[in-house]
């Protein structure tokens, strides 16, 4: 089994449907920018797709979240392969989450306000993370 963690923003509002046996599933699309240095010596970023699904508890929350939003992600890795239409190959990334949170800087509305469910190792990560990350969209 592969497991990811992986900090993103939502690329669109959270879409909710439900199984043919009625559990309650939240679809969500997840950014995630990788900022390299190339051969030159340039900054080079690159952004990577996730379909992330979410069931049971975690659906309820998930289904709130809102494209921009930053998120926490951590559940079990599946890769597909397609064909576009124009015939080349291409690679999907499915996640299906186990938890996902929300992150937000400190100081920020969202955390005054209490909406973030941040838990202390995912603190941690967030301020690794740099504050000014731009969104892909």
């Amino acid at each position: 089994m592969l497991r990811v963690t992986f900090l993103g923003h939502l690329g669109r509002d959270a879409e909710q449907r439900s199984s043919t046996k009625g559990t309650r599933l939240v679809s969500l699309s997840v950014a995630v920018n990788q900022l390299r240095t190339n051969a030159t010596g340039q900054p080079d970023e690159s952004t990577e797709w996730f379909r992330v699904t979410v069931a049971g508890r975690q659906a309820e929350y998930a289904a709130h979240l809102q494209k921009g939003q930053r998120v926490l992600v951590d559940g079990r890795l599946q890769i597909s392969h397609f064909q576009r239409r124009d015939g080349t190959a291409g690679i999907g990334f499915d996640v299906w989450a186990d938890d996902v949170q929300t992150v937000s800087a400190r100081g920020t509305a969202e955390a005054e306000d209490g909406h973030a469910r941040v838990g202390a190792a995912v603190g941690e990560v967030a301020d690794e993370v740099a504050d000014g990350d731009d969104l892909p969209f």
